[in-house]
């Protein structure tokens, strides 16, 4: 086997600290072949840096996104409301929910960003002005849109939903077991996932963490929903109301 070193990444994920006390290493070999350090990689749509802050990728994802919504602006007079809805799903929603659950946990000055973004599609797809303003906490209610950080909750809770059921995919249902005291009960909605003990917050952000955390908070109704469809209606019904909650 032989690597291309131009086409060639690496990189090491850690905590400021324990990179500190690697600074002595500037490359990585690989079959033979001497690959340079990077302070971030590109792999399947996402930018990942050393610290996983997910600043690089919330920076190029929002200006893909904005570049999107300068477009749909343009063409916005021409769509009846419904039509405006598909289409900033198709080109805009459909980008921020693309592997979304590696948000979990980042610093929210960066995953803000995102929120903006969202914030823009929805004055654009109910055609609202600066003459008529409106916050944005209503306009996604209106669209009955669930904000970043409740998107991402989301994604994780359907992962776990499906790792659970359907044990796929294996890689991920490998990494959830549950906790000794409802392993054994009948009733679904009893159902408890261990929580495997971690000292840093950088570790929580892992799947066999946050999946866990997440889907014990969850309801027991919600939990106790078998198929996909059913979970995933109850749960956004759920994270809605938590969303934006009644006066």
């Amino acid at each position: 086997m032989a690597l291309n070193p131009t086409k060639s990444a690496v990189v090491l994920f850690g905590t400021p600290q324990r990179l500190k006390s690697l600074s002595g290493l500037h490359s990585f070999n690989a079959a033979g072949t001497d690959i340079k350090l990077s302070g971030k990689v590109k792999i399947l749509g996402a930018t990942l840096d050393s610290n996983l802050t997910m600043e690089p990728h919330t920076k190029a994802l929002s200006s893909s996104c904005f570049y999107h919504i300068r477009s749909f602006r343009q063409i916005r007079p021409s769509l009846d409301d419904g039509m405006a809805a598909s289409v900033a799903s198709a080109l805009v929603s459909s980008r921020l929910d693309h592997i979304n659950s590696i948000l979990y946990g980042a610093p929210l000055k960066h995953t803000a960003r995102l929120q903006r973004v969202q914030n823009a599609l929805a004055k654009v797809v109910t055609y609202r002005s600066n003459a008529f303003p409106v916050t944005s906490t209503v306009l996604l209610k209106q669209l009955h849109w669930l904000p970043i950080e409740w998107r991402t909750r989301f994604k994780l809770a359907t992962l776990a939903h499906k790792a659970l059921h359907t044990d796929r995919p294996p890689y991920l249902a490998e990494l959830l077991q549950y906790r000794e005291t409802t392993r054994f009960l009948r009733s679904s909605s009893s159902i408890q996932l261990s929580v495997p003990r971690h000292n840093l917050s950088f570790g929580s952000r892992a799947f066999r963490i946050s999946a866990p955390t997440i889907w014990n908070a969850l309801p027991d109704s919600v939990r106790a929903c078998h198929s996909l469809s059913t979970f995933r209606h109850h749960l956004k019904t759920h994270y809605f109301g938590l969303a934006f909650p009644n006066p």
